[in-house]
């Protein structure tokens, strides 16, 4: 069974600080993809009052969190039917603070933001949406979303899509109206709602997408600087990698987020970000960049989580580059890097996962760490040395194109990147997709014959292949003032090469650029990391000490 579309009326029952309560009829529209009597939604909690199908009445069960519906009549295989779910419920109470995923979740009343004021809002990632509305709960099920939202008429209130009306109401209410006709996973759907919000206009970019960032009164100038150039990057992103096929686009400042969320053209941005601007820049533009990965192109399970995070953080590092410049761009590249190092080297052996875990399908929370970001940025970046940045920008243009609306698998990325670069990829997947950990790594040096240096390149990482990783290494080879680049081949736990050098160098700098997911040991007798990286860590997972890039301004 597919779903279709979501329309979901809404009204605010009870507005007592504390004790809000709510009222819905939710209608989804559904295509049975075999011969049904009778279909499971999510639901957690909530009381449900009346279910018919296609206007007949309908009986159903609860088990757990899923609501059981038995089908009025028979429904054919390909055959469409529209079930409603009259309820009601309470708002969940939501925390701010370092409050996440874990307590938070479904649709909340937050008593007291930065301001000290009340916000309603809603945060189903990666499946509360079940707290609040009887859907099918899983990412790789996108859906239309139409909303009508009844709130007391002091609030702002802002939902996914376009808005259609709002009607003033005699009972001192507003009704919002809201359609958001691009499928999106039902974790996208979203609600605020807050009385002192500050609506601010970007410049236009290309498509003519004004972007609108709805900030606290007291925080109107950072955010006019954290979203400075996000229409730039709208426009970098739909020039290289297609178009942005969402309509209107808004950026609000709620509680109780823990960074960003990718809500589909309503992304929420954690209040408390706006104290470091760079940050809340940066976490704008992955919002942004999940508009293309995560909430265009969905994933078709939770362990194919990368695919979301990872391409969103990758496509911010490009924006970066190409927007701030080289320099601009290594200090986003080595940030990105030092959060992964500093992940996986904080990890337990036995809790180290791969960036794509083997199934069964994982928790999302298990999966929900920084390696799915971080390591799978990288991933993509090693790919360009694997097959050209131009090829990948080209096929990752026509991937968001062709799975535009659905969701997609690792094991789909690789064989249709096999397909349009003739590379075979098998071994680049095994080993950075579906294995764990990074290599950890020794350069040392000694002359050759004349004109000839001769590198040996030893992995000494505990984790990860038995046989060490295999991957081209850029260096830099320095004496004073002087430098030479050299590329070798590392095959194993030690490589040696020799190559071409018009010096004899006294330091090697490894992967100049930082385009390799990868670092160097440090420590007693080892060399001194490259300038403005530290020597930190334990021998816990990597058997030696290791260099951090610094951390990025904030």
């Amino acid at each position: 069974m597919d779903a279709i579309g979501y329309e979901l009326d809404l009204a605010v029952a009870d507005a007592t600080p504390g004790a809000e309560t709510f009222r819905a009829t939710l209608r989804g529209t559904f295509l049975a993809t075999r011969a049904l009597g009778s279909l499971s939604l999510d639901l957690e909690g909530n009381e449900v009052d009346e279910v018919t199908v296609d206007g007949a009445p309908a009986t159903h069960t609860r088990t757990g969190d899923r609501l059981d519906v038995a089908l009025p009549h028979p429904v054919a295989d390909g055959e469409g039917f529209v079930v409603s779910i009259r309820y009601h419920g309470a708002f969940l109470q939501g925390r701010t603070g370092a409050a996440g995923f874990n307590t938070n979740g479904g649709l909340m009343a937050v008593q007291r933001n930065r301001e000290g004021r009340r916000v309603f809002m809603s945060l189903d990632w990666p499946g509360r949406t079940r707290r609040w509305l009887p859907v099918r709960d899983h990412p790789r099920d996108g859906a239309m979303v139409a909303a009508r939202l009844t709130f007391p008429a002091a609030l702002t209130v802002l939902s996914n899509g376009r808005r259609v009306g709002v009607t003033e109401n005699a009972d001192e209410t507003r009704t919002w109206e809201y359609e958001a006709l691009t499928p999106m996973p039902i974790y996208d759907l979203h609600v605020g709602a807050y009385d002192q919000w500050v609506d601010q206009e970007t410049p236009a970019a290309a498509n003519g997408v004004t972007i609108h960032h709805y900030d606290y009164r007291f925080m109107v100038a950072q955010g006019n600087v954290a979203y400075a150039d996000i229409h730039e990057a709208m426009n970098f992103y739909t020039e290289t990698f297609g178009s942005y096929r969402w309509g209107p686009l808004s950026f609000l400042q709620e509680p109780a987020i823990g960074g960003g969320m990718e809500h589909a053209t309503v992304v929420s941005m954690e209040e408390t970000m706006f104290t470091r601007t760079r940050v809340a820049r940066v976490v704008a533009i992955h919002e942004l960049a999940h508009h293309w990965s995560g909430n265009l192109v969905r994933i078709a399970t939770w362990n194919d989580l990368w695919l979301s995070e990872g391409f969103s953080d990758y496509l911010t590092g490009r924006y970066i580059e190409s927007h701030d410049g080289a320099a601009g761009g290594l200090v986003q590249w080595q940030e990105i890097l030092r959060q992964g190092l500093l992940t996986e080297h904080a990890m337990r052996n036995d809790a180290l996962l791969a960036l794509r875990p083997g199934d069964p399908e994982a928790d999302p929370l298990r999966m929900f760490t920084l390696i799915v970001y971080k390591h799978g940025a990288f991933a993509l970046r090693m790919l360009e040395g694997a097959v050209g940045r131009e090829a990948l920008t080209t096929f990752l243009r026509g991937w968001f194109d062709r799975h535009a609306y659905g969701s997609v698998t690792t094991e789909a990325l690789r064989t249709e990147l096999e397909s349009a670069t003739h590379r075979e990829l098998r071994g680049f997947f095994d080993q950075w997709v579906y294995g764990v950990f990074h290599p950890v790594m020794t350069v040392t040096t000694r002359a050759a014959e004349a004109g000839m240096v001769a590198v040996t390149v030893r992995q000494v990482q505990t984790v990860g292949p038995s046989e060490g990783f295999r991957y081209p290494l850029e260096l830099e080879l320095r004496n004073g003032a002087m430098t030479h680049r050299v590329t070798m081949e590392v095959t194993g736990r030690e490589s040696t090469a020799t190559v071409a050098a018009p010096f004899t160098p006294t330091s090697v700098v490894i992967d100049p650029e930082v385009k390799l997911f990868a670092t160097a040991a440090c420590g007693t007798a080892l060399p001194d990391c490259r300038q403005g990286w530290t020597c930190t860590g334990s021998t816990t997972l990597a058997g030696a000490r290791y260099c951090l890039p610094p951390a990025a301004p904030q």
